[in-house]
């Protein structure tokens, strides 16, 4: 067992352009990308958001986990293409499953991105810009610091019990499951006892004592995150339009994979080759 994929929603500190884009325009940008993502159907729009994409994850120093990601989400992508493609009973059954696949790679990047280049503190600023109380702020932006924490506890949980012979990677899915028994005190008990420690150390410092509250340092906008939030609002504007007209896209943004290549056909040409080879 690994949770190696919870460092993917770490932040990491680097002095990369993203880093320094005010985190409001961030999220309206990641809203509006989602809501085309979710609205578009066909594979070419899609394609062309993933090659926006390219480009900030280079800016972000990001390509090396996005990568890594990927590897990740590999087995789950194939399997949600290859299952859509052939058990949907509709027209175009492939170009579907590749849409759905599409809009995993393209919002897992894009969500990943935000992440890697928005800080714990920037999040909690961002709440309380939003006029979110600081209770609710605070408890969203401790709870995004101490994820890769926990998850490297687990880890080391994991390979413990591990060097004292538990078998977790070894037998059938039900066996496996019942390994993760003997994880589930150990890991609960860490949480339990890192969450008593958080709350005597904020209580000790006299947390929320007082209404009116001081930060070192406030977000500000500069001329790039008004020109990326007049650019969000412009994108959000084309999926409004989009939603409420249903206009069709034009026909050189429409490609639909061609019948003969449709996986549900190539799989029964399959099977049906290897069937002759035992049959003759």
């Amino acid at each position: 067992m690994s949770l190696k994929v919870l460092e993917y929603f770490s932040y990491l500190e680097h002095k990369s352009p993203l880093h320094y884009v005010d985190p409001r325009s961030k999220i309206l940008f990641i809203i509006s990308i989602t809501c085309l993502t979710i609205l578009l159907d066909d594979i070419i729009p899609l394609s062309f958001i993933l090659l926006v994409m390219l480009p900030l994850i280079f800016l972000g120093n990001f390509m090396n986990r996005w990568l890594k990601s990927l590897l990740f989400l590999t087995p789950i992508i194939l399997l949600v293409v290859i299952l859509n493609a052939v058990l949907l009973k509709t027209d175009y059954p492939t170009t579907i499953a590749i849409v759905l696949g599409l809009r995993l790679i393209i919002l897992s990047g894009y969500f990943g991105l935000f992440f890697q280049t928005v800080s714990p503190d920037d999040i909690s600023q961002t709440l309380i810009k939003f006029k979110l109380p600081y209770s609710f702020a605070w408890a969203i932006s401790t709870a995004y610091r101490f994820v890769p924490t926990l998850a490297k506890e687990t880890n080391i949980i994991v390979e413990a019990q591990k060097s004292r012979g538990l078998q977790i990677d070894r037998g059938n899915p039900f066996k496996r499951i019942k390994n993760m028994i003997p994880l589930l005190i150990p890991i609960f008990a860490s949480a339990l006892r890192r969450s008593w420690q958080l709350a005597e150390a904020i209580e000790s410092r006299g947390w929320n004592a007082t209404k009116s509250r001081t930060n070192l340092y406030s977000l500000k906008l500069k001329w790039w995150d008004i020109f990326i939030i007049l650019f969000s609002l412009g994108l959000f504007a084309l999926f409004l339009y989009l939603a409420i007209t249903n206009v069709p896209i034009p026909y050189w943004l429409s490609f639909k994979i061609p019948a003969q290549y449709e996986l549900r056909r190539l799989f029964t040409i399959a099977w049906v080759w290897i069937k002759g080879l035992f049959t003759k």
